[in-house]
């Protein structure tokens, strides 16, 4: 039984991330993304209930639409599965369990849901455009501050590890004149600081570094293959000087420790 409860939280998941991934692509360009029926960006036709089942329409229409056959994004396909794991995550970090359900955690799993689906968000953004909107930050602000109270933790030191996690971040920000690091990747690395507090914030930022050298490397030695797809983080053209979105790292540094809820680098010994 558990593992069919487990399915239907990935498929909501899923279904939640397809919203995720229709934000992320009209947010800024003048479409609603709160109504009206999605559709093929290619015909303009509108898209059936059939077409719009998570991953499963993906791969039921092979990946193209069904209507002028031309390629669906195939980063639609991946970020609903992403979600899907996401939310199953999120079930198991809430403390959720088949046996004994409470308002307290499953308002808790709403939080976390609703935390993980804007870290996805900002994720999707800035690998399609290079840049982190206010709006999505000032969303995460509001649900991390939300989860702060939940577990009735101190705001001011919550305020002041997002501070402290961040100057060092401001001070690259400004002596390289924004080459280095954007601004915007500054202000997700204070939320970062926030949210998770110093150890963990901190503990997830260098993660970040590690995971996005460790891509960043890969990249440059497959890049080849993967020609076929517009993400900047995989185009054929990538070299040594290009400029990376740093914000999918900070996202997926920010998912890792606060899942574990450790301090990964053993910071506290380091420092305190």
């Amino acid at each position: 039984m558990s593992y069919f409860f487990l399915t239907l939280i990935f498929l909501f998941g899923a279904g939640l991330g397809s919203f995720v991934a229709v934000i992320g692509s009209r947010y800024n360009t003048g479409l609603p993304w709160t109504k009206g029926r999605s559709i093929c960006f290619s015909c303009n036709a509108q898209l059936k209930k059939g077409d719009l089942f998570p991953i499963f329409s993906f791969l039921f229409l092979k990946g193209r639409c069904r209507y002028c056959q031309s390629k669906i994004p195939i980063e639609t396909f991946f970020v609903e599965i992403l979600m899907g794991i996401l939310a199953v995550l999120a079930f198991f970090k809430s403390g959720m369990s088949f046996e004994n359900l409470s308002i307290f955690q499953s308002f808790n799993l709403l939080i976390i849901l609703s935390i993980f689906s804007i870290i996805l968000l900002i994720s999707v953004y800035d690998l399609k455009h290079s840049i982190i909107p206010d709006s999505f930050l000032s969303v995460l602000f509001v649900f991390s501050f939300s989860y702060i109270l939940i577990f009735n933790l101190s705001i001011f030191q919550s305020l002041l590890s997002g501070l402290l996690l961040t100057l060092p971040f401001l001070l690259i920000f400004l002596i390289s004149k924004g080459t280095w690091l954007g601004f915007g990747d500054v202000k997700y690395i204070a939320l970062i600081g926030f949210f998770l507090g110093f150890t963990q914030g901190l503990s997830a930022v260098v993660l970040s570094f590690w995971i996005g050298a460790a891509f960043s490397l890969t990249a440059l030695a497959l890049r080849k293959i993967a020609s076929h797809t517009s993400l900047p983080l995989l185009k054929n053209n990538l070299t040594i000087k290009s400029e990376i979105p740093f914000g999918p790292f900070l996202s997926l540094g920010i998912i890792v420790s606060f899942y574990l809820s450790q301090d990964l680098f053993h910071i506290n010994e380091l420092f305190f």
